[in-house]
């Protein structure tokens, strides 16, 4: 089984605990993409059987119009042989809207992995996250409404997390029931806002 792997480093807001690659300044958005799809061409030999899988991640893969998907997904189609059985975009809640749903159906994305991390709000906000709890909860329940397969993800082991928060946030999740859910442990990554807030000794680690 072969897979492609789209890495999109574009986010609206930096959240405090991340470390990946990634830029909230989305004036090169465009360049990136046509520099992405000459990548495509440029790689064109470097799969030789078909593609099952293709996977938008990020950085945050919502930012990116139905329109701009469709390109990356046609030119991979031209490039490689597809025997595509699932796309999957990662997802912030506050893009899902209505609207970007229904654009999305227009793709052929399939799978929708979204960036819940908590159903908190004060979690939320030291996070820097960009969507509210009821952005969260109306993403999930719309995505699985169109149709969408649905995957979400929660962060534990924040500062000074209790027990039975994160139950809370499990059996919230739960009751929403996504397909898949994925739970991450909070790591203290160097060069983040995390990292500087722990040795100034303002948040635990």
């Amino acid at each position: 089984m072969s897979g492609v792997y789209i890495h999109i480093p574009f986010c609206s807001k930096a959240c405090t605990y991340c470390d990946f690659h990634f830029s909230t300044q989305l004036r090169n958005k465009n360049a990136f993409i046509e520099a992405l799809l000459h990548e495509i061409e440029v790689q064109a030999r470097y799969i030789d059987e078909a593609v099952n899988t293709i996977y938008f991640g990020g950085g945050t893969p919502s930012l990116l119009s139905a329109a701009e998907i469709n390109s990356i997904i046609g030119k991979l189609d031209k490039v490689f042989k597809l025997d595509v059985k699932e796309i999957t975009l990662e997802a912030n809640p506050d893009n899902l809207s209505e609207k970007y749903l229904k654009e999305l159906k227009s793709t052929a994305v399939n799978r929708l992995s979204i960036g819940v991390q908590s159903f908190e709000e004060k979690r939320l906000l030291w996070m820097n996250r960009s969507h509210t709890a009821k952005q969260a909860i109306f993403a999930i329940e719309s995505a699985l409404q169109m149709g969408f397969n649905v995957s979400a993800d929660l962060i534990f082991a924040l500062p000074e997390m209790s027990t039975d928060e994160w139950q809370r946030q499990l059996q919230k999740m739960i009751s929403l029931k996504p397909h898949h859910i994925s739970a991450y442990s909070l790591t203290l990554e160097e060069r983040t806002v995390y990292h500087h807030q722990v040795a100034k000794k303002k948040s635990r680690s």
